[in-house]
């Protein structure tokens, strides 16, 4: 063997194995050597609750829950807000279905709005719909209707999956929905202690309210309306306890979100509703599963991005109120 040679092999395996020494200490280490970032102060989520708002636990997890009508014999309309929002999402629409006698019924999804945030374990569509199940069941609701926004819809339709007997129907307000599983998820190292670390200092430093704001912005059609009190409500909401702990939970968890059953099985009335303008869940990403829906009508909103409900309400309102009305006379012929 030439002496020279083993000796520069060797040398350089060293070289490699220092490398990567080093690169194993700065994984481990160095996430935790940078404080986090200074985040805004929270506002109690009590002192943010509606009037007709309280705290259940559902499944030893606090979720904010909302209640207008209970003692109503119309039917149950429950709402679910997508990804980053919460009951406010819907505060131009539950003030007229509860004035048109439906009982109405509004929550935040685990990690989102008042209800509790942290790195605890499952955030996961499945996960959320079994709460969305929960809190129902402590409601004593046997049957409603789901109306989904974004990842609402997704959450929505595991839960007509799992429960199909107490779904009544469906309106999806622009659902983001994933059909196909990644088989590799880069996310589940996320669950790695230093890479949790490292993320919480990257979101404790990047998420500051003016970041929020133009990420608010760009779901609107009209970027003004995400001002104001818009901006506050969703900020005010979105930061409360350990936002950025939930924010990571939900990223680890994400690879279990796809909705692989059959779509065809959900033989249920169902309105996908689309504004023409959304930048975020684009037609095309839309397409990928409504026609497997066998019962579902498909409705653009003019004049709107990706929050329908808020940019045009009286439009949005009186065509789900229409369509709920239809299928509920039609199922009782």
């Amino acid at each position: 063997m030439n002496i020279s040679a083993f000796y520069h092999n060797h040398r350089r395996l060293s070289i490699l194995g220092l490398c990567l020494l080093a690169v194993i200490i700065v994984i481990l280490v160095v996430p935790y050597l940078i404080p986090l970032g200074k985040t805004a102060p929270s506002i109690p989520p009590e002192d943010l609750a509606a009037a007709n708002g309280s705290f259940m636990n559902i499944e030893n997890t606090s979720i904010y829950v909302e209640v207008y009508n209970p003692e109503s014999t119309m039917e149950t309309l429950v709402f679910i807000h997508g990804f980053g929002g919460s009951t406010f999402s819907w505060r131009e629409n539950i003030p007229f279905f509860a004035a048109q006698g439906y009982r109405v019924v509004a929550l935040d999804l685990k990690g989102f709005g008042l209800s509790q945030k942290d790195f605890g374990p499952d955030y996961s569509h499945p996960a959320q719909a079994e709460l969305v199940n929960g809190v129902l069941k402590a409601l004593g609701i046997d049957r409603a209707w789901f109306i989904g926004h974004s990842m609402g819809t997704s959450v929505m339709l595991h839960l007509a999956h799992l429960y199909p007997q107490k779904v009544s129907g469906l309106i999806s307000v622009d659902g983001a929905v994933v059909v196909e599983k990644s088989f590799i998820s880069p996310a589940a190292l996320i669950g790695f202690g230093p890479f949790a670390r490292a993320g919480s200092v990257i979101l404790t430093r990047y998420m500051n309210a003016g970041r929020i704001r133009s990420i608010l912005e760009s779901a609107y059609y009209r970027k003004e309306t995400a001002g104001g009190q818009t901006f506050e409500g969703y900020y005010n909401r979105l930061i409360t306890g350990n936002w950025y702990e939930a924010l990571l939970a939900m990223t680890r968890d994400s690879n279990d979100n796809a909705a692989t059953f059959p779509l065809e099985e959900i033989n249920l009335p169902v309105l996908i509703i689309w504004g023409e303008h959304d930048t975020w869940v684009a037609r095309e990403d839309i397409d990928l599963w409504k026609d497997r829906l066998p019962e579902a009508e498909f409705y653009i909103i003019d004049d709107a991005g990706h929050l329908p409900m808020e940019e045009q309400p009286g439009v949005f309102n009186t065509r789900v109120a229409g369509f709920i009305r239809a299928s509920t006379q039609t199922a009782v012929r």
